[in-house]
């Protein structure tokens, strides 16, 4: 291992002065900003046509029992074309639960456990 060492001082300071890397323009404050009416923030066009347009109907969202894992599924699905959105836990997942459900030994069962 190194030997501790001090630790280093702070370096020198310059007494030269610093120069600025672009002028510094000097504002007139004087004059006051010629007053005009300022414009709308926001606009809104309402016409025929934009009231007779449906917003989309929204996700079906549900709880759902897989059958296989026998565990509790989140889905959100698309209303028009039926389609899983989103799906919690994954279909991955279930899959690995359903495996494990099938090889696991059921309650009571002894087994001979050899090395």
């Amino acid at each position: 291992m190194d030997p501790i060492r001090a630790a280093a001082t702070t370096p020198p300071l310059s007494t030269t002065p610093v120069t600025p890397i672009r002028p510094v323009a000097e504002t007139v404050r004087d004059e006051a900003p010629a007053s005009r009416p300022l414009d709308p923030a926001v606009t809104v066009a309402v016409s025929p046509e934009s009231t007779e347009a449906k917003p989309p109907e929204p996700e079906r969202r549900a709880y759902i029992r897989d059958a296989e894992s026998q565990s509790l599924v989140f889905r959100v699905t698309d209303p028009q074309t039926g389609d899983v959105v989103m799906q919690i836990p994954d279909e991955v997942i279930l899959k690995a639960r359903a495996y494990a459900r099938e090889t696991a030994p059921f309650p009571g069962e002894r087994f001979a456990k050899t090395a």
